[in-house]
């Protein structure tokens, strides 16, 4: 009898593990043979899998945003509103801080190719409609306005900048006050 082999569980659990590596390590450790070593499998089963390094990359951040996206709707389903929102996307523990170190190396690759340039602009707008719905909802800001677009963009641009600032200090984000603070950073002062 064959084995069944659930394709895309797997691809997402290499893509976890490739996820590990370069959020320790670096993009630059990433590699078939090593990610092969980490699975605990052959190259050429990772590479049944993956076409080529690129492939892995594109996966590997995908699965970064679905978590990141995940993050965002379980805290906007728990009604935890703006504040909640933005809390549950910043580097305020592991796991989020290894999601923020995948991307901010994406971003590093991303810059020199414009299709994984344009993977990463549909992100951000993706954020950016989530926000506007959270103004519109809680800060009673016009549906489909600019000016409610416009926050939203600013929200996400201080949400991008907060978390790749605090990427780098690891040490700080256990600090309560610290939680509240890069909240206030994303928020800016004339939303609180």
């Amino acid at each position: 009898m064959p084995v069944l082999v659930d394709h895309a569980k797997t691809r997402d659990h290499i893509a976890e593990l490739a996820c590990g590596i370069v959020a320790t390590e670096g993009l630059h450790a990433l590699t078939m043979r090593r990610l092969a070593a980490e699975a605990g499998t052959s190259r050429a089963i990772v590479t049944t899998y993956f076409a080529d390094m690129r492939d892995l990359v594109i996966a590997t951040f995908q699965w970064v945003a679905a978590r990141q996206a995940a993050r965002f709707e379980k805290a906007e389903a728990a009604g935890l509103g703006l504040k909640g929102c933005i809390e549950a996307l910043l580097p305020l523990d592991a796991d989020n801080l290894s999601d923020w170190r995948v991307t901010i190396a994406y971003l590093g690759y991303a810059v020199a190719d414009p299709e994984l340039a344009d993977i990463e602009r549909q992100r951000i707008d993706g954020a950016v409609v989530r926000f506007e719905r959270l103004l519109v909802q809680e800060r009673g800001m016009p549906r489909g306005s600019a000016s409610t677009r416009r926050e939203a963009q600013r929200i996400v641009s201080a949400l991008l900048g907060v978390a790749v600032d605090h990427s780098f200090d690891p040490a700080a984000q256990a600090q309560p006050r610290l939680r509240k603070a890069m909240v206030e950073r994303v928020l800016g002062g004339s939303l609180l």
